[in-house]
């Protein structure tokens, strides 16, 4: 069994790494609704309750919520903030008269700003969504394209099977991953933070001297390169 260890380790602005007594307070200041944030291992809690705090808007966070946190951000909004922190941390939030409820198994809805689909009057017709066209039998798929290649993913690996990262990346956008049989069984430490499928694609694959390639299929195959 071979093993490799590529770290792939983009903390949304590539923040150093440091020992747990390195570590700094995470600090976030606010100007116009514009926000900096940044966490060197700092828990979730901390980041959120700063936020809140220097924005002035109400928060609820469930209990039981923990999550260390690795990022960097300047000048970004508090929305787009706090979006990047309940991602990465693999939590949600709901809007209720103005508090924000944050916690696991929330679904992030901004429930009192949703619209209701207007209902037709009478002697109107309901737009139809366009008949796809038949697959036919036809099996083969479209390639993947560049939107595709630009989805985002997060994995927090350690030592774990290449095959098992891959089968993740899928998981997460959508775009099925073909192994070729010529690929060792390498274990390899992924840390990808918000990183795009392209980008990891490129990381694991530089790192233990693969290639990956679109298919007629509408996949992408990862193979050994030869020498």
């Amino acid at each position: 069994m071979k093993f490799i260890t590529p770290i792939a380790a983009l903390l949304i602005a590539a923040t150093a790494w440091g020992t747990p007594q390195e570590q700094t307070p995470s600090s976030v200041q606010a100007e116009a609704g514009i926000v900096n944030i940044s966490a060197k291992g700092d828990d979730v809690r901390s980041v959120l309750f700063d936020l809140f705090r220097q924005t002035n808007n109400n928060f609820v966070l469930d209990s039981g919520v923990r999550w260390v946190l690795y990022l960097h951000l300047e000048k970004v909004s508090f929305e787009q903030a706090l979006d990047i922190v309940v991602q990465n941390a693999e939590i949600g939030y709901e809007i209720k008269n103005g508090v924000y409820y944050i916690g696991k198994g929330r679904k992030t809805a901004k429930n009192n700003t949703s619209k209701p689909n207007p209902t037709p009057q009478q002697g109107e017709q309901t737009p139809t969504a366009p008949k796809l066209p038949e697959n036919n039998g036809n099996t083969t798929s479209k390639m993947v394209t560049d939107n595709d290649l630009q989805k985002r993913l997060t994995t927090r690996y350690s030592v774990t099977p290449i095959r098992k990262v891959f089968e993740e990346f899928t998981r997460q956008t959508g775009v099925k991953i073909e192994v070729d049989a010529s690929v060792p069984d390498y274990k390899l430490d992924a840390f990808l933070i918000d990183t795009s499928l392209k980008y990891s694609l490129d990381v694991i694959c530089d790192a233990a001297q693969l290639k990956w390639s679109k298919t007629a299929n509408g996949t992408i195959k990862v193979e050994k390169i030869k020498q």
